[in-house]
């Protein structure tokens, strides 16, 4: 069989695939992986041992990620946490290409009213699945895993390596991915399958920093209350400052890449805590947000900048003067960052994707992702493209399954124009 047919034949075979990359969703979402990946891995695993192919299992060490410059501290470990990485060996002579996808997904609030009752339903309807992790991104794993389906089915040999890295932990900040990396997982390209739609290619990824603020108060009875400061009241003040202050970082933004993005670079207060009693002033108030920072920015200078903006406030306020709130940093921590949108591999995609669905993407910048770790500690130009949806880490969250087919063929056809095909006669 010659190249050209070949690849037809590559095409047709995928397109055939809905019915059961549908099935896929559906089972994938009707697993629960809310920091706890191990039946979804095993799922995926034992659809993958049907094809005959190499697949490195293993638990990330946190003993090992700490070391690494770009581990985000977490307060658990990885035990029966797996991540699974699949090789599709070339024959050399190509470029090699990494598929990226996460299998965690963030909780499901439990007061919340699903439209299918159960966040987990994994519901078909209306050219949807539904469910928690639906489009963020059991559908993109499910893609990674008809695409090894196909290519094993079909024989097809590549010129250049091609990996499926199935990872855990990506919504507490990609310590999946970066144990991938630390264990020698390198690749020339990488594409994640989150959740862009195919009409946005996303090149960069913002950087943030978890903070926490503590407003020093003075505890007393709510007789008390025109005598002693209210902590509430002087984090009220740090609130709005905050909500100045991003807005004038907005204004400072000056990236093409998020000009789509009204907000463009978050800086917010989410969470808040003080007192222990419904009539007693308390001692003290604790915010805690985070904030970010665009490709080309240094996150560790962006928040030596915002510890000073918070000191300032305090400065202007006569007892958060002479008792300054505290600022620290902890948790979730991560650089910007960029793959040059005229980068070879970047420019070829988006000539598939045009190609393919008859029309190109928009490029655009996105908010932090694992993107940045290939791009910065495995030297691999790194994008996002995955397919659409609604209702992300919200209620009701689905993926199209238009879109869904979509990003498959776009995927395929990427595989073998970048990787190559090998002469398979």
């Amino acid at each position: 069989m010659t190249l050209l047919p070949l690849h037809n034949f590559f095409q047709t075979k995928l397109l055939e695939q809905r019915a059961q990359i549908t099935q896929l969703i559906s089972d994938l979402v009707r697993i629960p992986s809310v920091n706890d990946e191990s039946r979804v891995q095993a799922y995926i695993e034992s659809f993958l041992d049907q094809y005959d192919l190499q697949i490195d299992s293993w638990e990330p060490s946190i003993k090992e990620l700490c070391r690494h410059p770009a581990f985000v501290p977490v307060d658990y470990g990885y035990a029966n946490r797996k991540n699974m990485v699949v090789i599709l060996k070339g024959l050399g002579g190509g470029p090699s290409l990494t598929l990226n996808g996460h299998m965690d997904v963030v909780p499901s609030d439990p007061t919340a009213t699903w439209k299918h009752a159960d966040p987990f339903s994994g519901k078909i309807e209306n050219n949807r699945v539904y469910g928690r992790g639906s489009v963020d991104m059991k559908a993109g794993l499910a893609i990674m895993m008809i695409i090894a389906k196909v290519l094993r089915e079909l024989l097809i040999q590549l010129k250049g390596d091609l990996q499926l890295q199935f990872v855990v932990d990506e919504e507490n900040g990609g310590n999946g991915t970066l144990a991938c990396i630390t264990r020698g997982y390198r690749s020339d390209a990488t594409i994640f399958l989150e959740p862009t739609s195919p009409n946005y290619l996303v090149v960069s990824s913002r950087g943030a920093h978890f903070f926490r603020i503590s407003v020093p108060g003075v505890e007393g009875g709510i007789e008390y209350q025109y005598l002693l400061p209210n902590a509430i009241e002087k984090a009220a003040l740090i609130i709005k400052a905050v909500q100045h202050y991003a807005l004038w970082r907005a204004s400072q933004a000056n990236s093409p890449l998020y000009e789509h993005d009204p907000t463009k670079i978050p800086a917010a207060i989410c969470k808040i805590q003080a007192g222990n009693w419904p009539s007693t002033l308390p001692a003290k108030c604790i915010l805690e947000g985070s904030i970010e920072c665009l490709p080309g920015e240094d996150i560790d200078q962006i928040c030596d900048q915002f510890t000073a903006f918070i000191k300032e406030v305090a400065r202007h306020d006569p007892w958060m003067r002479d008792h300054p709130p505290q600022v620290e940093w902890f948790g979730l921590r991560y650089e910007a960052g960029l793959t040059d949108p005229n980068h070879p591999f970047v420019q070829t995609l988006l000539k598939v994707i045009t190609k393919t669905l008859g029309g190109a993407p928009q490029v655009v910048g996105g908010g932090g992702s694992d993107l940045r770790l290939p791009v910065l500690y495995a030297q691999s130009a790194s994008v996002l493209f995955g397919p659409s949806g609604g209702a992300i880490h919200s209620t009701d969250e689905f993926v199209d399954l238009d879109s869904v087919m979509e990003v498959l063929q776009v995927i395929g056809n990427f595989i073998l124009e970048w990787c190559q095909l090998a002469d398979n006669e």
